[in-house]
């Protein structure tokens, strides 16, 4: 039937708008490689040959009965090899069970597809997967069919290029609508790119059971870093999705208590690298990435910067359950987070890793190398309420707050630098609850408020946390076994402090090669009375004790320093070289990443000669999007 011509051009339109919708693929031409009978091997079979599966002939077959039956096609040299045709016998009554795999010597095979299933359709059928390099072997493993153990193939066609550098799988999208289709047709190994503009839709995109691999993960990436926007209600929802990074972009989304920047639920391997997270806040309590659920574990959070959050709720907050599974190796590094005002009470933590409820469970997490500025937010600027963490080389500057073992045990905080100008209020180090934890070779200047503080509890959960109810979960525990050695405190107000508040004072607790040279306040101030070991200690420039202390528990001298890029360093003259006391073999390096040998007291080792400085305080230009 002939249309006219008011018909054709509103069908012509309909027909441009859909294909705006379709995400466009952006690859080199793979083409059918050309492969002789005689390249073509098989484990055994029936008198139906492997040549045939070569032939052009889809009268004619290669078979052979059993699990782990295979076909092998020789390509003749090292090519990229993209996807995979097969035919199968009576393809539209039975479903077949195959590997494919390859190889670049004829020795070890990769399996680039494991147990996949056909189609019931007759003639070629397509198998793809990311480009593989390097490859001059391709073999099809069987594992029979639907009906029985016959492997049986009429035909196999292999496509790719003849270059050894894979071609690059990638969609390229510019709408919010070909953005969500691009996620839901994703591959392992597959780029999607973000075309600069704004991505704006009032829900989320959903990325649910969508899964890379290690090492062909699936990219979610702004084409050009900071230039695509995801604004108004558009945020990443992950569920039950693993292999997953999304990099580059600008949020900017409008905020409300059921939606995040980036939520990850019950999803692992997901990495967030390299975005910037200014999101149009609305006095909704809000996490801006949040890391939940069961299995939630081995995500990454680097290279981003985070900057001006106002409401309440943590930036980042990685909790698992909540009660019965805490996330697990959680990264955070690299990032920078700034300007986060006004202060409140609670809730608005930079990091916080766990919740009470999970508090007793391992999280494991690692937060390194990231940069605070003025995190004002919480009087918690890393809150961690679970056990096995490790805090290290971060540098926190004039923030109005402390780094708090909240809840949980067996955590570590060393190699961080704390530093304030010496008249903002409430800036601070750490504050301790809880058992087994390490406190070492942390730098502290400038502080207006307790540079270390083993704090006293209001739950005494004993000497191995057996002794709580659920309700005592959230409690301040009483701290045991806390170590705080070869830390360096000056130009504060407040050193270390035992026991600052509640009634159980730290049991079996140890305060050794420490130095603290301030010239105000007690240096080493004990408010209630404990058994805490102290050793080796130096004290200089006011009180040192409130309690009467041998020399050998803190000496009253100075530690002689020199200034050395900005920080109070030892001199060779210093009464804290070599003078470290006491077995605390995990201290083998300084606040500066040197090997220590015969250790000296505080955070610096001091070396006669140049020894190359692994670590510094961070700046802007060592974190977020844009740095190396």
């Amino acid at each position: 039937m002939r249309m006219s011509p008011k018909k054709a051009a509103v069908f012509l339109l309909c027909v441009l708008l859909f294909m705006s919708l379709i995400p466009r693929f952006v690859a080199a031409a793979d083409t059918k490689f050309s492969i002789s009978g005689s390249s073509v091997t098989a484990s055994s079979n029936d008198g139906n040959v492997p040549t045939n599966t070569v032939d052009g002939d889809m009268g004619t077959r290669w078979s052979a009965s059993g699990d782990g039956q295979w076909i092998k096609f020789d390509l003749g040299s090292s090519v990229t090899v993209a996807f995979v045709k097969i035919a199968f016998l009576n393809g539209s009554t039975r479903t077949s069970s195959f590997d494919i795999q390859t190889s670049a010597d004829n020795v070890t095979f990769t399996t680039q597809l494991s147990n996949v299933t056909s189609n019931l359709v007759d003639g070629l059928q397509t198998f793809d997967f990311p480009d593989v390099a390097s490859v001059r072997y391709v073999r099809i493993v069987g594992h029979g069919n639907s009906a029985s153990a016959w492997n049986s193939y009429l035909e196999v066609e292999v496509y790719g290029n003849g270059g050894s550098t894979p071609v690059e799988d990638s969609v390229t999208v510019s709408t919010s609508a070909q953005l969500q289709t691009a996620i839901d047709q994703a591959i392992p190994g597959r780029i999607i790119y973000l075309q600069n503009g704004t991505y704006s839709q009032s829900g989320p995109f959903t990325v649910n059971g969508i899964h890379g691999q290690d090492g062909q993960e699936i990219v979610i990436k702004a084409l050009n870093r900071g230039q695509a926007i995801i604004s108004g209600g558009a945020y990443f929802s992950l569920y039950q999705s693993s292999y997953v990074t999304i990099s580059g972009m600008k949020f900017t989304t409008t905020t409300s208590a059921s939606n995040n920047a980036v939520k990850m639920d019950e999803s692992s391997h997901i990495r967030v690298t390299r975005n910037e997270f200014n999101l149009n806040e609305t006095g909704a309590t809000n996490n801006w990435v949040k890391i939940r659920g069961i299995n939630s574990d081995n995500n990454r959070i680097d290279r981003n910067k985070f900057v001006s959050k106002a409401d309440p709720g943590p930036i980042i907050a990685v909790d698992g359950d909540g009660s019965t599974y805490m996330s697990r190796y959680t990264i955070i590094d690299r990032n920078y987070f700034y300007d986060s005002t006004p202060r409140i009470t609670n809730g608005k933590e930079s990091i916080r890793l766990g919740l009470s409820g999970v508090s007793l469970l391992n999280g494991n997490a690692t937060v390194e190398n990231n940069l605070f500025e003025n995190s004002d937010g919480d009087p918690e600027i890393i809150s961690v309420k679970s056990s096995g963490n490790t805090v290290r080389y971060n540098t926190i500057r004039n923030s109005q707050g402390q780094v708090t073992a909240r809840h949980g045990n067996n955590n570590q905080y060393y190699g961080n630098f704390f530093l304030g100008d010496g008249s903002k209020a409430g800036v601070g180090g750490f504050r301790i609850y809880g058992t087994d934890h390490r406190i070492y070779n942390n730098y502290f200047e400038g502080l207006t408020t307790d540079a270390i503080n083993l704090d006293g509890g209001d739950w005494d959960g004993g000497t191995n946390s057996t002794n709580y109810s659920s309700g005592d979960l959230s409690k301040h525990w009483r701290v045991y076994r806390a170590q705080v050695t070869n830390n360096t405190i000056v130009n504060s107000d407040f050193g270390i402090i035992i026991g600052r508040s509640y009634t159980s004072a730290p049991v079996d607790s140890r305060v050794a090669n420490n130095i603290v040279n301030n010239s105000t306040g007690t240096l080493y101030e004990e408010v209630k009375t404990s058994n805490t070991v102290f050793e080796g200690n130096i004290g200089y420039g006011s009180t040192v004790t409130n309690r009467s202390r041998t020399s050998a528990e803190i000496r009253n001298i100075t530690p002689s320093f020199t200034t050395i890029g900005g920080l109070q360093k030892l001199t060779s003259g210093s009464a804290a070289v070599n003078a470290a006391v006491g077995s605390y073999s995990y201290v083998t390096e300084d606040m500066d990443g040197q090997t220590r040998s015969t250790n000296d007291v505080g955070a610096d080792e001091y070396f006669s000669s140049s020894t190359s400085i692994v670590r510094v305080p961070l700046s802007a230009s060592d974190v977020g999007p844009d740095s190396p």
